[in-house]
């Protein structure tokens, strides 16, 4: 497996605004983020083109891989390389080409890989456990890995933990989809055992959220604002535990709650 890269280009951009607030009108600078296109070929075919966060390009790639079900491992891609704006992956086993036609528009705005979500009945396997506070702990953690959206309150935020609550990996993108992408890729190339880790994110969890975390092998599943239907549903047929609400000491367990231990709270 080799990566060869390009530098991307930058992720904000300064921008002259009047701020009117209770105290006034003033003018003054803020950040704001930088939505650009890329596109992902594998194999030399286009598999997706999409608006994206333009940094962790190989991550994502990696992510994307794996997550949307194109590739079974990290072993199977052997080369990823950027050339701004096209993002290049050679695997070994890729099956079938993926035309537009064959992908889809998901809720959040990113392409995804048209499946049923009835095809996803393998169940998770029995996972790890963690207590509550170990939860509210990786929750919380967004607050100080989520430097783009303190100055710009324009990204999501995917992070992964193990067991005991340690960062194995935090992204931020402006898409919800892409960040949880981008946070697989860089966990996975880090050598990390997904299957004994757990993930906090930002953002709405409909089944598109749940089936990347899924592929990539992770049993819980917590987000600090609401699932959908599909997300429930998806979560509970494949044996995951999705959480939603998570704001400490807030948080509602939608499957499998088995998982996560209550008893230090009562």
């Amino acid at each position: 497996m080799t990566e060869k890269t390009t530098p991307s280009p930058a992720i904000t951009q300064e921008y002259d605004i009047i701020d009117i607030t209770e105290n006034g009108i003033s003018q003054t600078w803020v950040e704001v983020c930088i939505e650009d296109s890329i596109n992902l070929l594998v194999n030399g075919t286009r598999v997706a083109s999409l608006t994206i966060s333009p940094s962790d390009l190989e991550a994502y790639a990696y992510g994307y891989l794996i997550c949307e079900g194109i590739v079974s491992g990290i072993d199977a891609i052997t080369e990823v390389y950027v050339d701004y704006p096209n993002i290049y992956a050679e695997v070994t086993s890729f099956s079938r080409e993926i035309s537009p036609e064959q992908t889809e528009i998901r809720s959040s705005g990113c392409v995804g890989i048209r499946t049923t979500w009835a095809t996803l009945c393998e169940p998770l396997g029995e996972g790890i456990t963690i207590d509550l506070q170990t939860l509210f702990t990786g929750m919380r953690v967004i607050n100080e890995r989520a430097p783009l959206w303190k100055i710009t309150g324009g990204t999501h935020c995917a992070i992964i933990l193990d067991e005991c609550g340690n960062v194995k990996s935090a992204i931020e993108d402006m898409g919800r989809h892409n960040a949880v992408d981008k946070a697989v890729g860089k966990a996975l190339l880090d050598s990390v055992d997904l299957s004994r880790c757990f993930m906090v994110c930002t953002g709405r969890l409909p089944a598109g959220m749940v089936a990347k975390a899924y592929r990539a092998g992770i049993s819980i599943v917590a987000s600090n604002t609401a699932p959908f239907s599909t997300g429930i549903c998806l979560a509970r047929q494949v044996n995951m535990t999705l959480a939603g609400f998570v704001r400490p000491p807030r948080a509602m367990i939608y499957s499998v709650p088995e998982r996560i231990q209550f008893d230090r709270m009562q």
